[in-house]
């Protein structure tokens, strides 16, 4: 299932909220552009469609214009980005992210992680003209959100108060206790080339024995997992 969350970044222009790198000189010859909206995508991988998706509101979006490895105007998560930017002619990017996209790879031990959203615009140009350019941000999820849930009857055979998922990828280790076991909590990863999750269940059944159970998980970054533990007796 995809979702997606259309936000409207608008508004009256604020001077004091927006910093703006030093521009060339009145000589240049200017244009206009409009950053009409941020669109938000997730999708989500083997879940219910009831089940809340990771999102992002535009009031936690940085959004930025470069040229080329220049940037030349930053808005921070609360400001007002006004609905006609001037800018001197040239060829621009624009980019939004939240502020997760400026930690997500220094995460320490047991962290969970949160959502990192970002995304870039193509290139586009900015003419001297009055009518401004239109450019759309697409954001999309940057790493990859894994749940855990247990089946109905696990509990009749485990004991749930020593069980426990622990998960480990780019050298991070997270360990979940089983109230965090609903499906809708989740860890986040970011998956590097071909970085494998690896998953470690330890419980102990109703024998007093210790039981485990691991294997590797092939997730990708922009989706939402659900990995379900099912028990069978023989």
């Amino acid at each position: 299932m995809k979702q997606n969350i259309l936000y409207i970044l608008s508004g009256i222009f604020l001077l004091a909220s927006c910093q703006q790198e030093e521009l060339p000189g009145e000589e240049s010859r200017y244009g206009y552009l409009s950053l009409k909206s941020v669109v938000a995508e997730v999708e989500n991988v083997n879940a219910p469609a009831s089940r809340a998706l990771p999102a992002v509101n535009s009031k936690d979006l940085y959004v930025e214009v470069w040229e080329g490895e220049k940037k030349v105007l930053s808005y921070a998560p609360g400001e007002t980005i006004p609905e006609r930017i001037k800018l001197p002619e040239g060829i621009y990017t624009a980019k939004a992210y939240n502020e997760a996209y400026t930690t997500f790879k220094s995460l320490e031990d047991g962290a969970l992680g949160d959502p990192v959203f970002y995304g870039e615009s193509d290139e586009f140009s900015v003419a001297e003209s009055e009518v401004p350019a239109e450019q759309t941000v697409l954001v999309y999820m940057h790493n990859s959100g894994i749940s855990f849930r247990l089946d109905e009857t696990f509990s009749d055979y485990f004991d749930t108060d020593v069980t426990q998922v622990e998960i480990s990828c780019n050298d991070r280790t997270v360990t979940l206790d089983y109230p965090l076991f609903t499906g809708e909590d989740y860890v986040y990863f970011y998956m590097e080339g071909d970085t494998k999750a690896q998953y470690v269940l330890t419980s102990r059944n109703k024998d007093n024995e210790d039981v485990r159970m691991d294997g590797e998980l092939s997730v990708e970054n922009g989706k939402c997992y659900t990995l379900v533990f099912h028990f069978r007796p023989e």
